[in-house]
C-alpha cells in the first residue's frame, strides 16, 4: 500500500484553525497523483501517450477527527482497478495514528476525442495491477 505525507499549513485552515475541507480534497487527490507518479504513470503524460484521461466521476469523504494547522497526515492509497475505471480508497491518519478521515475517488478512463469511456490501456492496467498484488 502506498503512503504519502501532507502537512496542514496556515493557508489550509479556516478562521478557527481547522482545515477547510477543499484543502483536504486537494491533499487526498495529490496522494492519488503521487501514487500513480511513483508507478511511472503521470497524469500529465496520459493525454499525449495514450489519448486518454481519468476524470473523477464520484467522490466522498467521511471525517473522524479535525485536522488543524501544523498537523501532519499520512495518506494511504488503496486502488480498486476495473477494466474502464480506477477507484482510489484513502485513509488519512494523524501522527499519533488516530484516523482523520477516509475518502474515495472514482475515476473513469475516457478517450480525449469524444469523452467516451474506454478500457484502461494495457500497460497502465498491468502496472497498477502489479503494484496492488
Amino acid at each position: 500500500m502506498f503512503e504519502h505525507q501532507w502537512k496542514c499549513a496556515w493557508g489550509h485552515v479556516d478562521p478557527h484553525g481547522i482545515a477547510y475541507y477543499p484543502r483536504l480534497v486537494e491533499a487526498m487527490h495529490q496522494s492519488g497523483e503521487e501514487f500513480l507518479d511513483e508507478l511511472g504513470i503521470a497524469y500529465w503524460d496520459l493525454h499525449d501517450e495514450y489519448n486518454v484521461s481519468f476524470p473523477i466521476v464520484a467522490m466522498d469523504m467521511e471525517f473522524e477527527k479535525p485536522v488543524e494547522v501544523g498537523d501532519v497526515l499520512t495518506f494511504t492509497v488503496d486502488p480498486d482497478l476495473g477494466t474502464k475505471s480506477l477507484g482510489m480508497n484513502f485513509e488519512a491518519t494523524h501522527e499519533d495514528g488516530s484516523p482523520a478521515f477516509e475518502g474515495h475517488e472514482q475515476h473513469v478512463c475516457v478517450r480525449l476525442d469524444d469523452n467516451e469511456p474506454v478500457e484502461i490501456p494495457d500497460e497502465i492496467h498491468a502496472t497498477i495491477e502489479e503494484a496492488t498484488e
